[in-house]
């Protein structure tokens, strides 16, 4: 889980830019934990100043795993891609 120090949402947006690499390379790993552990949300990232829990819901986990798989083949995360891949597969096939 990544912690922001972002104190508004239009920072966050920023940081969220800055740190897109690591933002999602993060959100792959929670999505597939998520889904391995059978979980309806996972927690991507905690906003401090404001103590918020930054999440993504079962509806939106393909959608982010097939937004940030790139990033985790540009840092040859290769065993990521790997989990990512197979769950992008499972989900676009209705599989649970």
């Amino acid at each position: 889980m990544i912690q922001f120090n972002a104190d508004n949402f239009d920072s966050l947006e920023l940081e969220v830019q800055e740190r897109a690499t690591e933002v999602g390379i993060s959100t792959v790993k929670a999505v597939c934990d998520g889904l391995e552990a059978g979980v309806d949300v996972v927690n991507v990232g905690f906003m401090k100043n404001l103590n918020m829990d930054i999440t993504c819901e079962k509806g939106g986990f393909l959608e982010a795993l097939l937004l940030n798989v790139k990033r985790c083949e540009e840092e040859e995360e290769y065993e990521l891609c790997v989990r990512a891949r197979k769950w992008i597969k499972k989900l676009q096939n209705g599989e649970k």
